[in-house]
Formats: C-alpha cells, sequence, structure tokens
C-alpha cells in the first residue's frame, strides 16, 4: 500500500488507513463465504405445503417467497381466488379501515394481493438474521402507536414508522431484472409496500441462516393487529406457518425468545397444532392443479418458473465483504456492490464546496463501525452477541457519502440507515421550511410554528431522528393519553400504520401510483420517493429530493455539523433503538476527536432537546446503559 499523509491529521495512521480507500470504487471485491441459499426445489416445497394447508381450509390463498436480499423467487395463486369480474385476473384485497375513526391515508384502499405478499415475505426476511427471527406479527407489535398495542399510556412501538421503509420508489433499494436488467439479482431490492405488519409473513432458515422469506393472504384484509392481549388465528398465518415446515427459524432466535424495553416480543399466534395438513405429503404436483404462478408488474415473470436465491454475502447478492481492511481486519464489514463487483458507495467526498471530505466520511464510517464490534446487542440472541446494524452518511443534499453493514446485520437497516441521515439534515436545515410551505404540507408547518413558535423550521435548531419521531406521535409527550398530537403525527382518531402524518403524507402519491403500476401497467414511479412533489435540494447534483427513500421517525440519525456549518448526515439501523443512536452519536462525535477539524454535532444549545414546549422536550440522543460488552462502563453519550 502507498504512504499517503493527510497534513490536518495529528499522525500518520488515520492518513495511512485511508489510503486503503482511495480508488475503492473502482476495486473488485473478492469472493466470499458460502452462504446457504433457497434452491429451486425448496422454493417448489415451500410452495406446496402452503397450498396444501390452504386447500384443507378451503382457503384459495396468494403466496409468494423471496429471499434475503428480497429477490422473488415465485408468487403462486390458488385457483378461485375471489378474482373480481371488474379487475379481470387480478385479486384485490383492502388495507384495513380505521377502527376508531375516519379513513385517511392508506386506510380502506384497495391493493393488489401479490403486491401485498411480497411485501410479507421481504418483511419476514429484512427483519431477520441468524441472531433473530421477526415476523410480520412481529412487526404490528413494533410499529403501532402503543407499545404493547392495545395499552393506554404506554409510549409507541420501538420502530414506530419502519413500515414506511423500502419504499417502491427507493433510490436506495434496487429494482427487479423485470424492470432493469442490468440489476440481475443485486439486492437489497425495494418492496411493493414497505414493510407489513399483517400476520402471515415469516423468515426462512436453513441450518439457522436467514435466505429468505414467505408471505399468504387468504382473507382478503391487509391490516395488522391492534390487540396483543388476545391470541388470533388468522388463517394467513396458519398457512404462512405451515409453509415453513423444515424452514423455520431456529426456537432460540425467534421474536417470542427475545425482549424490546422490557416486553417480550410476539412471534406467531399459530402453533404446529393449527395445522391441519401435513406437510411431509406436500407435492408440487397437487399444488399446481388448484394454482399457478402469476407474473408481477415489476417483480416477476411466471415464465422463469420456481427460482432458486442468492448467496446473501456474495456479489451476485449485491453485498461482499470489504477487502480493504480500512473498517477492521478482523470483521470486515458488507459493502454494496454493483454487478462487476465494484464498490457502490465507497466513502467519497461530498460535491458542495465546504461539504465532507472523503477522509471525513471514512472516519465517521470507520469510528462507528469499529464500535460496533464491541457494544453489546439488543435484539440478537444469543445474550452477548454484537451489534448488527448499517451506518451511512449523506452529504449536504442527501447524497449517499459512503455505507457499511456488518455481517449478517438485518437488511431493513440499509435503506432505514439513509433515511434516518436525510430526515436529520432536512428537518435540521433552512431547507425544511420550504418543503412545509408546500400546499400539500402547510398544516404540518403551521402545527410545528405553534409547537415551538415561528422560526421552529428555519435551520436554527438541530433535530436528531429520535427528536423528529418525538413530534411525529399522535401524543405528546409520547404515550400520555389526553394530550396534543405532536406538529408532525396525526391525532388518535386517524392515527394507524397506514397513516401516521407527515412520513405518510410525504410518500402516498409514491405508493398509490405503484399500487395502480402493479394493478394495471401503468407507469411505475421513479427511484426517487417525493419527486414532482418535493422540489430537489437547493444544490443538488443529482436533481432528487432530500428525502429520495422517505422519511424515518425512529432513533439513529444525526445531523453533521462542520463548527455552525449543516454539511450532511449520519444515520444507523439495525440493531435496537438505543443502540441505533449510540452508534450513530458517538461514531460521528469520536471522528470529531480522531479528526480535530471542528467536525461533530451541532452545540447542545441548538438542539431541539434544549428547548421544552408543552411541558416536555423531545429528546436529542439516548444511550443504553452498561452498552459495551466486557465493560461496565455507564453514560457514553453524556455531555457530549
Amino acid at each position: 500500500m502507498p504512504r499517503c499523509i493527510d497534513s490536518r491529521t495529528r499522525t500518520h495512521s488515520r492518513a495511512t488507513w485511508f489510503c486503503g480507500m482511495i480508488g475503492l470504487g473502482a476495486a473488485l471485491i473478492g469472493p466470499a463465504a458460502r452462504a446457504e441459499h433457497l434452491l429451486p426445489t425448496d422454493v417448489q416445497q415451500i410452495i406446496a405445503q402452503a397450498a396444501l394447508e390452504a386447500s384443507r381450509r378451503n382457503a384459495p390463498a396468494t403466496i409468494a417467497v423471496v429471499d434475503r436480499d428480497g429477490n422473488v423467487l415465485a408468487v403462486y395463486r390458488m385457483n378461485g381466488a375471489n378474482l373480481p369480474f371488474f379487475f379481470p385476473n387480478l385479486r384485490v384485497v383492502f388495507v384495513a379501515p380505521n377502527s376508531h375513526g375516519p379513513n385517511t391515508g392508506l386506510n380502506g384502499v384497495p391493493i393488489i394481493d401479490t403486491g401485498a405478499v411480497i411485501t410479507k415475505a421481504i418483511t419476514g426476511a429484512y427483519l431477520s438474521s441468524s441472531g433473530n427471527a421477526f415476523s410480520t406479527r412481529t412487526a404490528s407489535q413494533i410499529v403501532q402507536d402503543h407499545f404493547n398495542p392495545g395499552q393506554l399510556n404506554a409510549p409507541s412501538g420501538p420502530l414506530y414508522g419502519v413500515q414506511f421503509s423500502q419504499l417502491p420508489c427507493s433510490d436506495v433499494n434496487r429494482r427487479s431484472v423485470v424492470v432493469d436488467p442490468t440489476a440481475l439479482s443485486l439486492g437489497p431490492k425495494r418492496s411493493p409496500f414497505g414493510l407489513s405488519a399483517d400476520p402471515g409473513g415469516f423468515p426462512l432458515y436453513k441450518n439457522g441462516q436467514n435466505v429468505g422469506g414467505v408471505g399468504v393472504i387468504a382473507d382478503g384484509i391487509y391490516g395488522d393487529d391492534e390487540n396483543i392481549f388476545n391470541v388470533d388465528k388468522s388463517t394467513d398465518e396458519i398457512i404462512a406457518l405451515a409453509a415453513t415446515s423444515g424452514f423455520s427459524a431456529p426456537a432460540s432466535i425467534r421474536a417470542d425468545r427475545i425482549s424490546a424495553g422490557g416486553l417480550t416480543l410476539r412471534y406467531s399466534d399459530a402453533v404446529t397444532s393449527d395445522i391441519l395438513s401435513n406437510p411431509a405429503q406436500a407435492t408440487l404436483t397437487a399444488a399446481l392443479s388448484q394454482g399457478v404462478l402469476v407474473s408481477v408488474n415489476g417483480y416477476y415473470s411466471a415464465s422463469q418458473g420456481f427460482l432458486g436465491g442468492q448467496e446473501h454475502g456474495t456479489v451476485a447478492s449485491g453485498l461482499t465483504p470489504d477487502q480493504s481492511g480500512a473498517y477492521s481486519t478482523v470483521t470486515p464489514p458488507l459493502l454494496m456492490v454493483n454487478a462487476d463487483g465494484s464498490v457502490r458507495y465507497p466513502a467519497r467526498a461530498g460535491r458542495i464546496p465546504g461539504g465532507l471530505s472523503a477522509l471525513e466520511v471514512a472516519t465517521i464510517l470507520r469510528e462507528a463501525y469499529q464500535l460496533t464490534l464491541k457494544a453489546r446487542a439488543a435484539i440478537r440472541n444469543p445474550l452477548g452477541s454484537q451489534v448488527a446494524v448499517t451506518i451511512s452518511v449523506v452529504d449536504a443534499n442527501g447524497e449517499i457519502l459512503g455505507s457499511v453493514t456488518n455481517p449478517d446485520a438485518p437488511v431493513f437497516g440499509i435503506d432505514v440507515s439513509v433515511q434516518k441521515a436525510r430526515s436529520a439534515l432536512l428537518m435540521s436545515g433552512p431547507y425544511i421550511h420550504d418543503v412545509l410551505s408546500l400546499p400539500s404540507f402547510t398544516s404540518y408547518l403551521t402545527q410545528a410554528q405553534s409547537f415551538y413558535g415561528a422560526n421552529i423550521m428555519n435551520g436554527t435548531l438541530g433535530f436528531s431522528a429520535r427528536a423528529i419521531g418525538n413530534l411525529a406521535r399522535d401524543t405528546y409527550p409520547d404515550g400520555i393519553g389526553n394530550t396534543p398530537y405532536g406538529p408532525f403525527g396525526a391525532p388518535v382518531s386517524t392515527n394507524t400504520p397506514f397513516s401516521d402524518g407527515l412520513q405518510e403524507a410525504l410518500i402516498q402519491g409514491d405508493l398509490v401510483r405503484h399500487a395502480q403500476f402493479l394493478s394495471t401497467g401503468t407507469p411505475d414511479v421513479g427511484a426517487a420517493c417525493t419527486r414532482g412533489i418535493v422540489p430537489a435540494g437547493p444544490n443538488s447534483a443529482s436533481g432528487q429530493p432530500i428525502l429520495a427513500d422517505g422519511l424515518q421517525i425512529f432513533p439513529g440519525g444525526f445531523g453533521v455539523y462542520r463548527g455552525n456549518a449543516l454539511i450532511g448526515g449520519v444515520g444507523v439501523s439495525g440493531d435496537g433503538v438505543d443502540q441505533d443512536d449510540m452508534t450513530a452519536f458517538l461514531g460521528l462525535y469520536n471522528a470529531g476527536i480522531d479528526l480535530g477539524n471542528g467536525l461533530g454535532h451541532v452545540r447542545p444549545e441548538a438542539r431541539v432537546s434544549f428547548f421544552a414546549t408543552h411541558g416536555a422536550r423531545p429528546i436529542y440522543v439516548n444511550c443504553p446503559t452498561t452498552p459495551l460488552l466486557n465493560s461496565s462502563v455507564q453514560n457514553l453519550c453524556t455531555g457530549k
């Protein structure tokens, strides 16, 4: 490796490791260790098992199977699956209506069954890893306005808002080969309707490794579980559970063996004794006599037949181990790559004069990644595991300057880490006033000004993703009944996982347009959310809006400052919201100490948390107690 020294560094060591980053964009990534993956025969068996159970229940179902990186491997619809006469060859299901008030947002909207089951399958795959297995029922528990759902005067779910990630308009997640032949099998792939809270989606495993997900819909309703205190017997979930026979998650890592905030998570209300069929007797011949593979615009062609999944962590999957040693020579992160193996987002400088340098981006990523290797995981088993997340840095226009992922981190965190970085960036800068001044969003500007005063949304205060979330709930403070809703949220009467205020309002048009594309083949959404609704950033070279993959409203994102100038954002997602917060917060703080050039967080007195309103303060950062493995150190974030 050639020796190079940056005159701004205090020692040669940091500059030397940075030399390894130079030219990474053109470097090819070598082969990864072999990973388990779904074979075409596995996919056939999974579909056959689901079809057999559905036939025993006289409940014609639609079923999808995806691999860990979101590639759709098969979509199957049984005969008699309620095909409406006004949509030939389509099966329409309905987003559940609002049970406690008028329908707003997406509540009550008709969507196509194939899009629903792909979303369910992707949810099971993306939220899971070899250390945790989460289902769509788990997702339902952690995205609602109370945790647990149905428990009054409890704060919102820890991943409130994650349902609006992996969006079909995301510029981070890739599109299928059906749309973009150059994408091949590269992940992570987009999802038709974000992430699902409708029971009936499970991850799939082989030899303890997450290899994909399965989704089922037979009941005609795409909803959620609003009452955690009862046990449902969901037809969708029972059929999906039958589908996982031989590919089920290890019991030790299922959600019901994992706690968050002192509460045990839910994995499935269905149990094996609910299954009426014998999965061992399922055959593909029987399944194909009762249904057919169906094409899905933009996702899957039935002419491809049953496909095999990719090995996660190989070039074909779109994620491979870093070979440079720039972040760790012991546990290298995964990097997103293109079809030729070149790194998709190598650490690089921002395009705006005075913005982030390549060295600064690489240092933030390295400091945050190094922290993950000694931080205690929150939602992974066995206890004492290391954190597994994705870390992303963006410039002042939201363009991605670099991203690294821990091996085995849940895939959903890739897109969400970028969302968090961009969200903190947008809300902290003066451009947010222009966005909220648009006719569709003026009510949110009015509400914010009513909360804090006329100057709240003009770039004078620094917002973190956690603080944005505090102000995007249906009660303020979060979980306290009979209080006003936050200025970016929705009232209790209309708040649901499908209608949560500004987050959903920003991308509602994108989702509705994509639903029409799935159903009728009308033009699809572009690869940038809010395009045509929100103008591009003031200095954008790409012409994309800052929120090109949507707003995110749970913790783990911060603006990046040099002195008083906002020059970018950093986001982390994947393994517990406090762990996300700590990794992003300290990664940036430690990078500033290391570089010694004024890089870091907004000064404390300029954080939105410095100012109280309605008797409470939004929280800027909340780090976990005893966060490090083999250490009893506390309060790592205090005073920074």
